[in-house]
């Protein structure tokens, strides 16, 4: 309905537009041969395709506006845009590579990863009915679907070559564990900012240095009140009238809507061209299996015997119930062009041919006027309330375009209240729905600075909306006063913090020069913890002292010289730490089954790094043109 809306732009808006449109073409020209993107990519070569490209992407904004229920940023289209065109990249690259090194997927094997995805099951059961329906009904043909899961078969068997032929020697296993259970012996000591949050004074000079260098921290947001007219589908509604003679030729206009489908129940065997057999070996082996039904060998038997259609041979070649659409073109002709018991073959479709035994058909029933007269009102009335919608946002628009800087005028009009919101600011608020495009509208130049109607907005599917501004705040700093003691809070965290890593700076300039703990206690009034060994897993000192204690170089540790440093917490705190020793775990206490399980682990860590260096290797020697105009 939003899109149906923004094509039916009609009336002064339009002339407009086109008259804008027209006076480039006069002085500018248009080179409609240098606008045109054919390819999203080349790969070697090999062209990738624009509109495949594009429809990931428009699946992939969808998904994404659905998430965030919004407008979605630049950088985030930008980000995602060039994942997807990289992803393109690197599949064309491998399966390029692929099919170089001599690898290919059999149609066994297409047949067995087929019938092994779950959405193609009924109760466990390969079923080639839900098959072709769902591809159907997602707008794919099997031939399509089949050349790309071949496709993506082909580069799972390189990636699986990369990955498989990972390995880990028993040192480094060794090496690995450790490393990651080692342990250090530390003390440390925590000096807490919060301690000399009350001895720091602060001035006026103070608070108005800090005001004047972080104002944007204190700005009070632009705000506008708005008047606006909403046009809504349930007001489109009310205006519907429904007579007996409407809906009587509504139904005569919509009678295969309220049609129950012809269905058709048919067996068949597929011959396929390969595995010994070219095209005419075929189709004489098809023409020869026909001959012996119709001369009474039973269908069931000979396609379990001799059908390649992994979907149904082992069913006697049972395809189930179908209705049009279901099938291939010439299967579909054929099916539904025959008698019930008629066997006719050989038929020829992109699969090979086949042989087509039809069981039984179903007729279609035309369900009487009477009898869809409450569901037939409802479509009425909707197909009316939409049409009428459309109409009214269309003079909506035209409306607040003529009329420009007021809106009383297009309410009187139009017959609809004229609305108010106030304190809109750009991220919303206020009465109005959240959608981007109304703040975007209202803090536009056109309606922000020149006092202008804005244009017709689709707010969703049932509501459409003109805005103007009535009142203009623009942002401006909150009041000194009002953020004072803000400001001294800021203030004072900040230098407690500088005054807590100070004192840490002091300690650690002693422990340096080699005063013990014990002076340095007695000296500060400050308390290590007292000595104690961690890992790297640590839950009792702060994560930030754990993580700098083992990103200390084990080469500077020892009893007779320990290491000493020091590092803001995560809470502003201060810690200085020593390290005096390090002991590594003995990798013969790990239990067999939790090596083994570690050992996959790192083959799988390692075979993902060396999977990415070699993709990383593979761009590096192509031959990649990226066009970056593909998404405009």
């Amino acid at each position: 309905m939003l899109q149906t809306i923004r094509d039916k732009i009609t009336g002064p808006i339009a002339w407009v537009f086109l008259g804008v449109i027209a006076i480039v073409f006069v002085f500018w020209g248009i080179d409609f041969q240098a606008g045109a993107v054919t390819y999203a990519a080349k790969v070697n070569g090999e062209r990738i395709s624009a509109q495949e490209v594009r429809r990931v992407w428009q699946q992939q904004q969808s998904r994404l506006q659905q998430m965030l229920r919004a407008e979605l940023p630049d950088e985030l289209v930008r980000a995602q845009q060039r994942a997807i065109l990289d992803q393109f990249v690197r599949e064309t690259l491998l399966e390029q590579r692929a099919l170089d090194l001599g690898y290919r997927v059999s149609d066994a094997t297409l047949a067995a990863r087929v019938m092994s995805i779950p959405e193609f099951q009924v109760e466990g059961e390969f079923s080639k009915d839900r098959y072709i329906a769902l591809l159907r009904s997602n707008g794919i043909t099997e031939a399509q679907f089949e050349e790309d899961l071949r496709t993506d078969t082909l580069i799972r068997q390189l990636q699986s070559g990369v990955l498989d032929s990972a390995f880990v020697t028993p040192y480094e296993l060794d090496r690995r564990y450790a490393l990651q259970h080692q342990e250090r012996e530390i003390d440390y000591v925590l000096i807490a900012a919060n301690e000399f949050r009350d001895q720091i004074e602060v001035t006026d000079e103070d608070i108005e240095r800090w005001y004047t260098e972080h104002q944007s921290e204190f700005m009070l947001p632009e705000k506008v009140d708005l008047q606006y007219i909403e046009l809504t589908r349930e007001h489109a509604a009310g205006a519907v009238e429904v007579t007996e003679a409407a809906l009587r030729e509504y139904y005569e206009q919509n009678k295969d809507k309220y049609q129950t489908p012809e269905r058709r129940k048919a067996r068949h065997i597929l011959i396929t061209i390969g595995d010994g057999l070219d095209e005419a070996a075929a189709e004489k082996k098809a023409t020869e299996l026909t001959e012996r039904i119709k001369g009474g060998a039973d269908f069931a038997q000979l396609a379990e015997e001799y059908s390649k259609d992994p979907g149904s041979a082992a069913q006697g070649g049972d395809l189930g119930w179908a209705e049009r659409g279901m099938f291939v073109g010439p299967f579909e002709e054929a099916l539904f062009s025959m008698s019930p018991g008629e066997v006719r073959g050989p038929v020829k479709t992109q699969f090979g041919y086949h042989i087509i035994q039809l069981e039984e058909i179903e007729h279609g029933e035309q369900r009487s006027f009477e009898d869809v007269r409450g569901e037939l009102e409802a479509e009425y009335r909707k197909e009316q309330s939409e049409a009428f919608f459309y109409e009214q946002a269309e003079k909506l628009g035209d409306l607040a375009f003529e009329s420009l800087t007021e809106l009383d005028s297009v309410a009187r009009a139009m017959g609809l209240p004229i609305k108010t919101a106030t304190g809109v600011t750009r991220e919303g608020g206020g009465e109005l729905p959240s959608n981007p495009e109304i703040f975007e509208a209202a803090f536009s130049d056109d309606v922000l600075e020149r006092g202008q109607n804005s244009p017709l907005i689709a707010v969703d599917d049932d509501r459409a909306i003109v805005l103007r501004v009535t009142n203009h705040v623009p942002a401006e700093p909150r009041p000194l006063a009002e953020v004072k003691d803000e400001i001294v809070s800021h203030i004072k965290v900040q230098r407690a913090r500088e005054a807590a890593a100070a004192q840490g700076a002091e300690i650690l300039a002693r422990l340096q020069k080699g005063e013990s703990w014990s002076d340095i206690a007695a000296a500060l009034g400050v308390q290590p913890v007292g000595r104690r060994f961690v890992n790297r897993q640590d839950a009792i000192a702060p994560r930030a002292v754990v993580s700098a204690v083992f990103e200390a170089p084990q080469s500077e540790i020892s009893p007779e010289r320990p290491y000493h440093g020091g590092t803001e917490t995560d809470d502003g705190n201060y810690a200085v730490f020593s390290i005096m020793q390090v002991r590594n775990a003995d990798p013969s206490a790990e239990p067999p089954d939790e090596r083994s399980t570690r050992e996959r682990v790192v083959q799988q860590q390692i075979g993902s790094d060396e999977l990415t260096a070699y993709i990383q290797e593979a761009e590096r020697k192509a031959d990649i043109v990226r066009n970056e105009r593909v998404f405009e």
